[in-house]
């Protein structure tokens, strides 16, 4: 049946993706296949040694030879164990090596790649990718690569045997190789695009457990288990009908093959047996043919089983160098430019405008009306060296993507942003990141020690530094308590540590690492008072000498900035201290008094309730 060109570049393509990981492997799988190839010799033989042994019992009735031909079938296929354990090893051995740097490479790819794209990925998707997509490419390379092998050379020398013991039975043996070619192209692109479905709705299930487990307390505080249990089994159902498609599939594929192959066998059999009967055939030579024949069937019907096992690698494999083809929008450039140390931390926004749609001008040119999907338009800021800014705003105002940009995480639309002069694209992305540091609201801890969460942006720090960090960050307190100190283990996320252990763990983390300039998202949002009054001093020390953005959520965090900007609706709007802010009556006068106003009454309600 012909196939287009697309159907059979596709069903090269994984072999072909992985050559360049099985190139330094050469060696290794040219010994295993020197062992198939015995291996697979001493199969052959054995059907005519089988009719020798026959012949020799019934026909010359010599006993001796007999003996001698069961001794040496003991003994090559003693030999053929010894093969078949040094080619299984090194094709295993080597599969592994192969696929543990697929799995590598897959993830470095991944990690690679910007913000934006997890953004607009599942966890669970990606997760299913490095594990069960590549575990499926594994088994191709250890196993049916090798078993593919072994089969084609079955199935010719056991053609060519058959046609020198008898031509014409070969000729009926043959007669099911057309059936079966054709079965295994029709059912292996129905096989293939339908394992690609199941990897997708596993995908989709794990990928809602990923949800589930990350938001484990939300879920359990809205008693929405039962409803979470409904939502995975949704999926695990739509997975298992997608599976079960695919196994009526199969099993129509081999039931069909299964008939073919052996049907012919049974001709044979019949044909064989007539001209045994017509004494054309010795009974020995009948049933070395019949064995050959039963090689034949077994080698087509393997075949046809590993074709489909390759079609739905090969879906696998689509999903693997999908990922491993996505080109990181974000790069480092061809010619970098070097920033001087130290660095100043000069940050200029220069007429920068984005947003996360990449939305243009409405007349296709700058300056022109402005689509109103712009998150950040016409933003032109310095922040000199060691000054602080705060920018703040109503919520989406476009805070937190103007201090993304500055890490890169996306790069502007339009403009530019530079460090020290020079613009960031021109950086390096790890010279520029390890100038910046960020202390995030929300902070999702490794699940590994607090000694190496804190260490994590200078692994090679002195635990004297990393103790200097957490004294200074007010942390020391509460690790000194915990009864295995810096070695204890913060679990998933930092779920261990309350919100205002988790922050002051990031804030000992940011002075270890002392950048050139900070971006501060609210950092103390999540301590109380007491742990708020209690890392002042040393947040005074965290943004001395240094460059800090801080984004402002509540109004009193602002005090110790240098600057204030005023965002509304991804523009600057009014820039200035405090005091001249409050006498201007504009938003931030506006919004400073509707959030104290607030502040005031519950004071107020709180006084009550106590004198109450």
């Amino acid at each position: 049946m012909p196939r287009p060109d697309g159907e059979r570049t596709l069903t090269l393509a994984p072999l072909r993706k992985l050559f360049p990981r099985i190139r330094p492997h050469r060696g290794a799988l040219a010994l295993a296949a020197l062992f198939l190839v015995l291996s697979s010799a001493i199969g052959l033989v054995f059907p005519l040694v089988v009719g020798y042994l026959l012949d020799a019992a019934f026909v010359m009735e010599d006993p001796g030879l007999l003996d001698t031909i069961a001794l040496a079938l003991l003994g090559l296929f003693a030999l053929q164990a010894l093969f078949n354990f040094a080619q299984t090893y090194l094709l295993s051995a080597t599969g592994e090596r192969i696929v543990a740097r697929l799995r590598t490479d897959l993830f470095a790819h991944l990690v690679s790649l910007p913000v934006a794209f997890f953004a607009d990925r599942r966890t669970g998707e990606l997760t299913s990718r490095l594990s069960a997509d590549v575990t499926l490419l594994q088994n191709l390379v250890s196993h049916q690569v090798s078993e593919f092998a072994r089969q084609v050379l079955y199935l010719f020398g056991a053609i060519v045997l058959l046609t020198i013991t008898h031509a014409r039975l070969t000729a009926t043996t043959l007669l099911v190789v057309p059936v079966v070619v054709w079965a295994a192209f029709f059912f292996g692109r129905r096989l293939r695009r339908a394992s690609t479905t199941v990897q997708d709705r596993v995908a989709d299930a794990t990928g809602v457990a990923e949800q589930v487990f990350s938001q484990i307390r939300t879920v359990q505080g809205f008693a929405q288990e039962p409803a979470e249990r409904k939502r995975y089994g949704r999926r695990i159902d739509q997975a298992v009908e997608a599976a079960l498609g695919r196994a009526v599939t199969r099993g129509i594929f081999f039931g069909a093959i299964t008939f073919a192959a052996f049907g012919a066998v049974v001709i044979v059999l019949w044909q064989g047996g007539r001209l045994v009967l017509a004494g054309d055939l010795t009974a020995g030579t009948l049933v070395a043919f019949l064995l050959y024949a039963v090689t034949v069937a077994a080698a087509v019907g393997a075949l046809a089983s590993l074709w489909s096992s390759y079609q739905e690698a090969t879906g696998a494999a689509q999903r693997v160098f999908e990922m491993m083809e996505i080109e990181p929008e974000i790069r480092d450039p061809g010619s970098p430019r070097r920033l001087s140390h130290p660095v100043r931390g000069d940050v200029r926004f220069e007429g920068v405008r984005f947003d996360y749609g990449e939305a243009k001008p409405a007349d296709g040119e700058p300056g022109g009306a402005v689509d109103p999907t712009w998150s950040l338009r016409d933003i032109d800021l310095s922040v000199q060296p060691g000054e602080t800014v705060a920018l703040v705003g109503p919520s989406g105002a476009g805070k937190t993507t103007l201090a993304s940009l500055v890490p890169r995480f996306w790069d502007p639309v339009e403009g530019r942003i530079t460090l020290d002069g020079i613009d960031l694209r021109a950086l390096p992305l790890a010279e520029l990141r390890d100038a910046i540091g960020t202390v995030p609201q929300e902070t999702p801890l490794f699940g590994t020690t607090i000694r190496e969460n804190i260490a994590y942006g200078r692994p090679d720090a002195s635990e004297e530094e990393i103790v200097a960090a957490a004294r200074a960050a007010h942390a020391e307190e509460f690790v000194d308590a915990l009864p295995e100190g810096y070695d204890t283990v913060v679990g998933e996320r930092g779920i261990k540590l309350s919100g205002g252990q988790r922050q002051r763990i990031a804030i000992a983390r940011a002075l270890l690492k002392d950048p050139a300039v900070l971006i501060l998202d609210e950092a103390t949002s999540n301590l109380d008072a007491e742990s708020e009054a209690l890392i002042e001093d040393a947040m005074e020390r965290l943004l001395e000498g240094r460059t800090t953005i801080i984004i402002a959520h509540r109004l009193s965090t602002v005090r110790r900035a240098d600057r204030l900007v005023v965002m509304d609706h991804g523009r600057i709007v009014e820039t200035g201290s405090h005091a001249e802010l409050i006498g201007r009556d504009g938003l931030y006068a506006r919004l400073h008094a509707r959030q104290f106003r607030g502040d005031d009454l519950l004071e107020l309600s709180a006084e009550r309730k106590d004198w109450e």
